[in-house]
């Protein structure tokens, strides 16, 4: 499957309009390396095997990375969130989390150890809340 993924000022633009939004105006990216893995290690093929090999845990990959590498200055973990809702609907699915539950995720996200095994559990959550769109 052909995959349609965030570049890096894609990031930069969503970190940006959630900090706006918020009626903050930072505009510091803290860990730029942070941001080249963030858009280019989802699409990496190790020995002719994807090595994130489906689009939950691609979603999820972007959504512990933003969350845990701390790239900007602010707003990372609300970034991840839009960040991952917006890698989603680019591939045709719409996630339904209520914002509660967002929020829950987020905070798990963050205060869980960033390893494959929690990148799989939040990759599940994101595949049971998403919605294919037509």
């Amino acid at each position: 499957m052909k995959y349609k993924y965030l570049t890096e000022s894609d990031l930069i633009y969503i970190n940006k309009a959630v900090l706006e939004y918020t009626g903050e105006s930072q505009d510091v990216l803290q860990y730029p390396q942070g941001l080249s893995i963030v858009s280019e290690q989802p699409k990496m093929i190790l020995f002719g095997h994807e090595l994130y090999p489906n689009l939950w845990v691609k979603a999820a990959f972007i959504l512990q990375k933003i969350t845990k590498k701390h790239i900007f200055t602010d707003g990372n973990k609300r970034t991840a969130y839009v960040a991952t809702k917006i890698f989603l609907k680019k591939n045709n699915y719409h996630l339904r989390l209520s914002k509660e539950a967002a929020i829950a995720l987020i905070l798990d996200v963050t205060t869980t150890d960033d390893s494959q095994e929690e990148m799989e559990k939040v990759a599940d959550i994101l595949k049971n809340n998403c919605q294919k769109c037509h």
